[in-house]
């Protein structure tokens, strides 16, 4: 006999997928941004991740550095250092065309508040 009741069942089937996809999400992003933040993600890293965890990469960069997240010249200017020191021209990269071991930190010059 089953103590379950369908309605249960049915809410540990759908709840399970969910709670599995937010750990593969806090699991990803924590191996792919390192352990000293985005900064240290490597060119090769960033080109194999997926337009959401680019966007998060870059997020976390401009927020290390003290840079306005929704400035959209800080935003624009980073992808094109980025994409430029990298080598990256699209999604679906399994490396980058260039500078690949390098961490993402030296593709900036960070000094600047503003892009």
């Amino acid at each position: 006999m089953n103590a379950h009741t369908p309605t249960q069942q049915r809410k540990t089937r759908t709840a399970l997928p969910a709670a599995l996809a937010v750990l593969t999400a806090i699991a990803s992003t924590m191996l792919l941004s390192g352990c000293n933040g985005a900064g240290s993600t490597t060119c090769d890293q960033y080109a194999a991740q997926s337009f959401n965890d680019r966007q998060s990469t870059e997020r976390a960069l401009l927020s290390a550095h003290d840079l306005d997240q929704n400035s959209i010249g800080n935003t624009m200017g980073l992808l094109n250092a980025l994409n430029s020191y990298c080598g990256v021209s699209g999604l679906g990269s399994e490396k980058a065309g260039q500078n690949g071991s390098s961490p993402l930190d030296k593709a900036v010059n960070w000094s600047a508040k503003n892009w």
